[in-house]
């Protein structure tokens, strides 16, 4: 095939870069469409589930790590849904002898700090409004402590799910 002959490239690499009028729609979107309010498109579903036999109560409280999620480097995201059951019996909810703590990077997180009962199980978990949003490089964990339980091949269960997407969709405008 001669040079003359030769097809055109379809789409040229100057149409690939963004115009300014695109980018400023793309930010009116970002601004009307919170990217952990709304899933944008380009979003990853994250839904861990794990389960853990009940740590024994000595040195009281004896602690396990039930489920683990590491956000992937570039991306920010949401934890809109979760569950943590125990299985098994000598366990009456609310009573402090068991409880959960949901964790970022080893800290607890607000308002998840001692779970004295389940937020839903991991086949049925709770769906939070707004949930809690999650960054890049963030380890978040659900551990379970056990303070008085005899240990008899109890079962704990958790789940975190939600979603993460690339940070260009945060506006860095906005601190949270």
């Amino acid at each position: 095939m001669s040079s003359q002959t030769a097809m055109a490239p379809l789409i040229s690499a100057a149409a690939l870069e963004a115009t300014p009028a695109q980018l400023a729609m793309e930010k009116e979107w970002i601004k009307k469409f919170p990217p952990w309010i709304y899933a944008p498109p380009e979003f990853e579903p994250v839904d861990e589930i794990s389960y853990v036999q009940l740590p024994t109560p000595l040195p009281a409280p004896n602690s396990a790590v039930v489920v683990s999620y590491r956000v992937p480097p570039n991306r920010n995201g949401v934890i809109n849904t979760y569950g943590n059951n125990y299985i098994g019996g000598g366990f009456q909810e609310g009573t402090g002898n068991l409880y959960w703590q949901f964790l970022r990077n080893n800290q607890p997180i607000k308002g998840y700090q001692r779970i004295l009962g389940s937020l839903g199980n991991v086949s049925a978990p709770t769906r939070h409004p707004s949930g809690f949003r999650v960054f890049e490089n963030d380890l978040i964990q659900i551990m379970v402590f056990n303070v008085s339980i005899v240990a008899a091949q109890q079962e704990i269960g958790g789940r975190l799910a939600g979603w993460v997407y690339p940070k260009k969709y945060d506006d860095r405008r906005i601190w949270v």
